[in-house]
């Protein structure tokens, strides 16, 4: 097989409608968290690949390559760690209110069929330890989707203290962690049960009611408190999430939200409230983020308090293609077409025109063949002492 002529696994072209739609879709986004006061950030699509290490990070994700010195570079797979790294490394000082959007490339195994190259956009909120960073990640959030026309879309809070304090709290090594997490996401009962009994301690009935902890707040965090100790710290989290539910419910009456208690950071950087966002016909997950204090201990700089949020642009183009509300190409209606000696002429009336497309063909024939095929209203001819109009689809 010549692969010169395919596309690497999980990668696509854009083409025309799509393309420009993916375009005015992103510069979209940028312009409403532009007016929200954010500030545009751009990072380097390579980056070292210290950068993301992590001894929980799957490796398999990372697009790895050499540089001329043998170092490891990496196609950046997250936005938020460049993003913490300068932070580290700059000197700018916080608090920041910061965008950005770009491609991000993550290695799926070939026989998932999910997409390895994304176009992503998302805000950066650091140096806010108030829980208003995280109402404001959801009003930014909504402002966008409304902007965008995406139906019935939804969002679903967690914690990533619940599963850390469980994993603390009953001094579980790595492997019966992984193996606890693995319960948690298939939101297994039996296993669960099957857990609690070799490792038992006063969580027992709120680990084992997990995989039903999930639903509307106002029925789920009341079952979650009943099956706490009193003085079990995952209560302070409870309470938590119960006062930013009800904060964002007074900016939004209308939102759709729920909660997951269940739910387990996919990146390991978040410390506190995180969140998913799901849309009618979308059928995976289009919005993540949360809260991630300490990532920038991890370029060796003290502890600053941040919350963020990513937008799969990929996504919403597609739905957006699939309900016939993507950007439209303008069609121009005039076709211009000169000799090459005055096509100075030819291109001073275009500029006149912002529906006058210039003609690079030779003669006027092929000018109006390629008019009827792409549906032009009529071409006018310039020459040196003249213009001639000719209708397209005109047989006279």
């Amino acid at each position: 097989m010549k692969w010169n002529r395919s596309l690497p696994s999980g990668t696509k072209d854009k083409l025309f409608r799509e393309a420009n739609g993916a375009y005015q879709l992103e510069k979209q986004v940028n312009s409403i968290v532009n007016k929200r006061g954010y500030q545009r950030i751009d990072t380097p699509v390579i980056e070292f690949e210290d950068v993301f290490y992590s001894e929980d990070k799957n490796e398999k994700e990372l697009y790895r390559f050499f540089d001329k010195q043998g170092r490891l570079l990496v196609l950046r797979p997250d936005m938020t760690m460049p993003i913490g790294r300068v932070i580290a490394t700059t000197g700018i000082q916080p608090p920041l209110k910061l965008s950005y959007s770009g491609k991000v490339f993550r290695s799926n195994d070939d026989m998932l069929g999910e997409q390895n190259e994304l176009t992503q956009a998302g805000i950066e909120l650091i140096g806010y330890s108030s829980l208003k960073a995280e109402v404001e990640c959801i009003t930014c959030a909504v402002e966008i989707l409304d902007a965008l026309n995406i139906p019935n879309f939804h969002f679903e809070l967690g914690h990533a203290q619940i599963f850390r304090l469980i994993v603390s709290s009953l001094g579980l090594t790595n492997a019966e962690k992984v193996e606890l997490q693995l319960y948690f996401n298939n939101k297994s009962l039996t296993d669960l049960k099957r857990f609690v009994a070799k490792y038992p301690s006063e969580l027992d009935d709120f680990i084992c009611a997990i995989p039903r902890l999930f639903g509307e707040a106002d029925e789920v965090l009341p079952q979650a408190k009943a099956l706490l100790p009193n003085d079990a710290h995952i209560m302070k989290i409870i309470d938590e999430l119960e006062t930013l539910i009800n904060s964002i419910k007074t900016y939004h009456q209308d939102v759709s939200l729920t909660v997951d208690l269940g739910l387990v950071a996919l990146m390991d950087y978040y410390t506190g409230v995180l969140f998913s966002g799901y849309a009618d016909l979308v059928p995976d997950i289009f919005l993540r983020g949360g809260r991630y204090d300490h990532l920038v201990e991890q370029f060796g700089h003290p502890m600053i308090p941040a919350v963020g949020l990513g937008i799969n642009l990929d996504t919403l183009v597609t739905l957006q293609y699939q309900l016939n509300k993507l950007a439209y190409l303008d069609q121009p209606s005039t076709l211009v077409h000169s000799t090459l000696a005055d096509l100075a002429k030819a291109e001073s009336l275009v500029k006149e025109n912002a529906d006058y497309q210039l003609s690079l063909f030779e003669t006027v024939g092929e000018a109006l063949a390629y008019a009827e095929k792409w549906h032009y209203q009529q071409i006018i001819e310039v020459t040196q002492d003249k213009r001639r109009v000719i209708k397209v689809g005109d047989k006279t």
